[in-house]
């Protein structure tokens, strides 16, 4: 068996006041507008996503990012002015979150260790 870590951001797509026929899915962990993997779980009907690229972030239990300050992606400010430098600064993000989460592995390691 294979695995991947896959992120996507999960809309949902229920509106109660247009789906007059359509009751809440029961299997709402947390109530409409509260979507994750129990809606692929269910194949919910309301439930769409779109991929991430370039996103760097905590995942607590259920996978969800629990803040806004738990991830961040690449664009915006970070975007370089001329679109033919794009891929030398991914790069350079790439490899700064891979050097951010050995840094977190090694830090949580020492703090564990001084713990026990």
């Amino acid at each position: 068996m294979s695995f991947v870590h896959l992120m996507l951001e999960v809309y949902c797509g229920f509106d109660y006041r247009e789906q007059d026929s359509a009751p809440e899915p029961k299997f709402c962990q947390k109530g409409i507008n509260n979507p994750g993997y129990h809606c692929f779980q269910n194949q919910c009907p309301f439930v769409s996503y779109t991929e991430c690229p370039n996103e760097f972030a905590y995942v607590g239990e259920m996978s969800i990012v629990k803040d806004n300050e738990s991830s961040i992606g690449f664009g915006g400010e970070m975007e370089p002015d001329n679109d033919k430098e794009t891929k030398k600064f991914l790069s350079l993000w790439e490899n700064i979150c891979k050097s951010k989460i050995a840094e977190a592995y090694d830090e949580y390691m020492s703090k564990k260790n001084d713990i026990i």
